[in-house]
């Protein structure tokens, strides 16, 4: 039985969204899309106990009021909301920028795709990844 990821896409750019939810509904429905224009109410779609809490978050590093770096820093701190998975999305690949994001035990960083298809392949590798590792049992050889 295949069960759907669950992920929260959290960016301040509205056209950004869009994109996304077009790119994440070719995989419809295995997977199950959540956004939030913003750090702000990503939190309150985070503590609403109507929503189960997402498989996977993902979020912008560049948005205005608090930015990806301060949402990961208060996630963190937040007992019931600490152990989420991050991938940070960045349109920089600037090291300090890295550097910081682990440092705020991001699970993982990734520089935007520049073209729709790179995007596109982009969602499709992140899908099978968490997917694989959220869904599938490992298989340890015993003896």
């Amino acid at each position: 039985m295949s069960r759907s990821l669950s992920v929260l896409l959290v960016d301040d750019a509205p056209t950004d969204l869009l994109l996304a939810q077009e790119v994440f509904g070719d995989h419809a429905p295995d997977v199950q899309l959540r956004t939030a224009c913003g750090a702000q109410l990503a939190f309150a779609l985070l503590r609403d106990s109507a929503h189960p809490l997402p498989d996977l978050i993902l979020v912008d590093v560049n948005m205005a009021g608090m930015d990806g770096f301060e949402f990961l820093t208060q996630l963190r701190a937040s007992p019931e909301l600490a152990h989420l998975p991050v991938i940070m999305l960045s349109g920089s690949e600037a090291q300090h920028d890295v550097d910081r994001a682990y440092d705020l035990q991001a699970t993982a960083f990734l520089v935007k795709a520049l073209s729709l298809s790179d995007f596109m392949a982009q969602v499709e590798h992140i899908v099978n990844f968490w997917r694989g590792c959220r869904f599938r049992t490992a298989r340890i050889p015993v003896g």
